[in-house]
């Protein structure tokens, strides 16, 4: 049942269709001028289903009235009522926003049509309210998720990296969306400096579940080292973490990582590489790629890892970084005249081989800056360098 007000100056054609809206179950509010009209729909517009209002009338014509009601209620369904020699008017009525028109007389059939399409209008319009204010509200949930993520994982991020005699440390981070996949930290653990970084696959809320975990887990190797780690239980945090990660993720996400573990005494540096990109230690003679020592994490669970030695020198520098550099993108506006896409190792090699002399926090300034030139600071992927330096002794 539907509630329609109907606004006519002539009592005949009034009762007339007031009687055929009752036939057919529905509540009719009438009103014989204008005036009385706006007055009545203005108390009750809130229950109002549909107006029916003539065109024609002393005071206000139905334009008019149309007007008024779509300032009240723009959604509000308005039928006007015409004459024969007034289609000209109806016309123009329904550009300004009338939902139908019928002429006189009106015949129970259209009159019966007409109503049913307009209250049928009116519950696709709610429904379309609902479903956008469930959209708006689920999309404020996702907003504040994504916030609240955003910010545990700038906590987890080490607010200052470790003084420790013989060595230099400096990073640089930055977030394509808040929410990324990047992760890095450096720890002194004893008779080990252990350091990493790693790159989920994915970014927003999955890439913070899954950067937490990883973290997490990688949190505990302090807790291994009082337990007796030796060189042999490098691979076997990966191994773990790999099975972790398998255990309490989907299939379809994954993530790179390299682990370092420098010996303070010795200077050996022990790497184990679960799928990620070549790194690189800076040596006086050259560069020295680190390459993968196994699969990525979370996909296979007969993974295995190997742990490759390098001994490091008083100058050497270790790099780490994540895929967002190597592939960040050519700006569109000003391509490299090489025609490269992405800034490339070909640009990192010729970056490092200028830094040969300079310390790691130059080092890593100067690639960033490489970057950002290359790209135009486009940003597609977060961009995380990290770089431990053994010093000379003086």
């Amino acid at each position: 049942m539907a509630k329609i007000l109907v606004i006519d100056d002539e009592s005949t054609i009034l009762q007339n269709i007031k009687f055929l809206l009752e036939i057919d179950g529905n509540e009719v509010l009438t009103a014989s001028s204008s005036t009385e009209g706006l007055r009545i729909f203005t108390e009750n517009c809130n229950s109002i289903d549909v107006v029916i209002t003539d065109m024609k009338m002393p005071k206000l014509s139905g334009m008019d009235i149309l007007r008024e009601i779509k300032k009240i209620t723009p959604h509000m369904a308005v039928i006007i009522l015409t004459g024969h020699g007034d289609l000209d008017n109806a016309i123009l009525a329904m550009k300004e926003g009338a939902f139908e028109y019928l002429r006189k007389p009106v015949t129970a059939q259209d009159l019966s049509i007409a109503i049913n399409n307009a209250i049928n209008r009116k519950k696709l319009l709610m429904e379309n309210e609902r479903m956008t204010q469930e959209l708006l509200a689920h999309r404020n949930y996702l907003q504040g998720l994504h916030d609240s993520a955003a910010k545990i994982l700038l906590n987890m991020l080490p607010k200052n990296l470790p003084d420790i005699e013989g060595f230099n440390f400096a990073v640089d981070y930055k977030s394509c969306d808040g929410v990324g996949g990047d992760m890095y930290d450096v720890c002194d653990i004893g008779d080990y400096i252990c350091f990493y970084v790693f790159d989920v696959s994915h970014h927003g809320i999955l890439a913070a579940v899954i950067s937490i975990i990883i973290k997490s887990f990688l949190q505990n190797i302090e807790y291994n080292y009082r337990q007796g780690i030796n060189k042999r239980r490098f691979p076997e945090i990966v191994l773990d973490l790999n099975l972790e990660l398998l255990s309490n993720t989907a299939q379809n996400v994954f993530a790179s990582l390299f682990l370092g573990f420098i010996d303070k005494n010795s200077k050996k540096l022990y790497t184990v590489s679960a799928g990620h990109i070549p790194q690189y230690i800076m040596k006086e003679n050259g560069l020295v790629p680190l390459e993968s020592t196994g699969p990525i994490l979370g996909v296979f669970e007969d993974s295995t890892y190997k742990c490759a030695v390098n001994q490091l020198e008083p100058g050497d520098k270790v790099l780490l970084f994540t895929d967002g550099i190597i592939e960040s993108p050519s700006d569109s506006s000003d391509e490299s005249s090489d025609g490269n896409q992405i800034f490339g190792y070909e640009n990192m090699v010729k970056v490092l081989e200028s830094c040969k002399n300079e310390p790691i926090s130059t080092t890593i300034d100067k690639i960033m800056k490489a970057v950002k030139d290359f790209s135009g600071n486009r940003c597609t992927d977060d961009m995380t360098i990290l770089g431990v330096e053994v010093l000379k002794e003086n």
